[in-house]
């Protein structure tokens, strides 16, 4: 390289680390200011050093105003200033600053000149009225100013009384409203999911909510003595549902059940009633509060209720759906055809080919497999085994599992962060493939008994009718379930993710394991497993990472 190459190189350093700076100048009784820009790598001019020489070449008559805004654009050229004093006697001077709240007022005090008068009482109340401070003076710091004044310092000198706000009359709950199971680990890191306590009761005559009253602000007042207006106390009106009577300021429960607060905040106390089974002997039923089952749920039926429903068998191809919490204290085996759907929380021992929909989290202790969950808040699938093996599971935040997939390296897709309306949408599509699928197994199998009858004798007119009605049924239901789930798959990778959104793994991650972000954020594990704990998320770029994470000391002893 040339000689000349380092010369300019050099010159280009110089003039990019080559600091601003300033100079004020006399002209005649004027003084002048010029302030020049730094390099791209500079240190700026600092408006308090100009204004320190200012003071000390004596210019007066300057406006700050005015050297703040040269100081901000700093061109080269000479601008005027002020004028020079020329020795003639200059008083202390005082520069009082009131902050943007009008709540506190500085001075700050610049010393007498060539002779002038020093700081007393009278300068500094003049001072203090000539810029309206009328409230708070600071009476000690006034009187220690007048002794022993400190000078180019900023000073408190009052303080405006603040706004005390008062608070809004509030009702206060006497139950939990977060209807999250509470898990709790054993010495042993196990969690004991037949104590969730997720559904509570209370008495008839007991409390489940108090009217606080409101609470009266007082108004403020700033330095300059104007009042500063509170913010106004608000009552609020109770929303009461069914179950529950006013007595006073309290809410009591008519009857013994398990409080709730809905989606529009009413409250009222759920009706509990318990089942020994569901089955013909029941029929399907539909029910305004709380069922608890202590047998089994015959295949086919359904429960539709406006609480909860906690279930202490395992069960099968059955639908529950609930405006409440769903709890299953065995397993959900749905061979493909079981549906639950919850608006709150679902907790399960086990899950095995069903289809879990949840408005808030859904807690797994054993294992889902090849199952379909879909979850608005997290996917938690720990306490025993822990695994999520096969199926598409579905989270709004996270998901947490102990082992994600299989050795024989089952596809198993997870997806989070999806935000809580493509939620409502994908959970819709999923009712109406559910949908679909039963009717096309109805139609399949009524398709096959009349071929079979067809092998056996001749098919009447009618039934021949039939029979092409029904292949046309079953070509068009088909089609139409293929698009829906192509439109699922669609919609599931084209959303823009929750950035805080995570998948958590104790244990292992598995090949054949797709992780998806929404679009264009996949994770995919291929060739080899991922052995110990992982934290898969997005970084501040946007881009999918695993990270490996140092168990604790805790989760380390668990796990012996």
């Amino acid at each position: 390289m040339s000689s000349g190459f380092y010369t300019d190189k050099i010159l280009e350093d110089l003039e990019a680390t080559e600091n601003g700076f300033f100079q004020i100048e006399s002209k005649g009784d004027a003084a002048y200011l010029k302030i020049v820009k730094p390099g791209s790598k500079g240190q700026k001019v600092e408006y308090k050093d100009v204004l320190a020489r200012i003071r000390l070449f004596g210019v007066e008559n300057f406006e700050t105003e005015q050297i703040k805004r040269l100081v901000a654009n700093p061109d080269g050229k000479e601008y005027k200033i002020g004028t020079w004093s020329k020795g003639h006697p200059e008083d202390t001077f005082c520069e009082v600053s009131i902050s943007e709240d009008q709540l506190k007022a500085t001075v700050t005090i610049l010393p007498p000149k060539h002779g002038g008068s020093m700081l007393s009482e009278t300068i500094l109340r003049e001072s203090l009225v000539r810029n309206g401070i009328e409230f708070g003076i600071l009476t000690e710091k006034f009187t220690q100013l007048i002794r022993n004044p400190e000078f180019f310092v900023p000073i408190p000198i009052a303080e405006g009384l603040p706004v005390t706000n008062g608070s809004d009359e509030r009702i206060e709950l006497k139950f939990r409203t977060d209807n999250k199971p509470v898990l709790e680990e054993d010495e042993r890191g196990r969690v004991d999911f037949k104590n969730t306590e997720m559904i509570q009761s209370i008495k008839a005559g007991d409390t489940v909510a108090e009217k606080i009253p409101l609470k009266l602000g007082k108004p403020g007042k700033t330095v300059k003595g104007e009042e500063i207006p509170c913010a106004e106390s608000k009552s609020i009106d109770w929303k009461i549902g069914k179950n529950v009577y006013l007595e006073g300021s309290r809410l009591l429960a008519s009857i013994s059940g398990r409080p709730v607060i809905d989606p529009l905040g009413a409250i009222r106390v759920d009706e509990v009633i318990q089942l020994s089974s569901v089955d013909y002997s029941t029929g399907n039923i539909d029910f305004p509060g709380t069922i608890i089952v202590e047998d089994a749920i015959a295949d086919g039926f359904s429960l539709n209720v406006a609480g909860s429903l906690i279930i202490k068998s395992s069960i099968g191809k059955v639908y529950l759906k609930a405006k409440g919490d769903i709890i299953l204290m065995a397993g959900f085996m749905g061979r493909g055809e079981g549906y639950i759907e919850s608006e709150g929380n679902i907790v399960a021992k086990f899950v095995e080919q069903g289809k879990l929909i949840s408005g808030g989290t859904i807690t797994i202790e054993e294992a889902s497999m090849h199952s379909e969950l879909s979850a608005k808040d997290y996917v938690l699938v720990q306490g025993g085994r822990g695994e999520i093996i096969g199926g598409i599971t579905i989270a709004g935040n996270y998901v947490k599992c102990s082992k994600l997939g299989a050795v024989v390296e089952t596809k198993t897709r997870v997806s989070v962060g999806t935000p809580p309306e493509l939620q409502e949408e994908l959970n819709r599509m999923k009712r109406e493939a559910t949908e679909k699928e039963n009717l096309l197994k109805k139609v399949q199998l009524t398709l096959q008994k009349l071929i079979d009858i067809g092998q056996k004798r001749d098919l009447t007119q009618e039934e021949k009718e039939n029979l092409n009605r029904l292949k046309d049924a079953n070509e068009k239901q088909t089609k139409l379930l293929e698009a829906l789930r192509k439109q699922f798959d669609l919609a599931l990778g084209s959303y823009e993710p929750n950035r805080e959104s995570y998948v958590e793994t104790e244990k292992e991650i598995f090949p054949g394991v797709e992780i998806n972000f929404g679009v264009g954020k996949n994770f995919k594990v291929n060739l080899n497993s991922m052995m110990g704990k992982y934290k898969v998320q997005l970084s501040a770029d946007g881009s999918v990472f695993a990270e490996k994470l140092i168990p604790t000391k805790e989760e380390k002893s668990s796990r012996r």
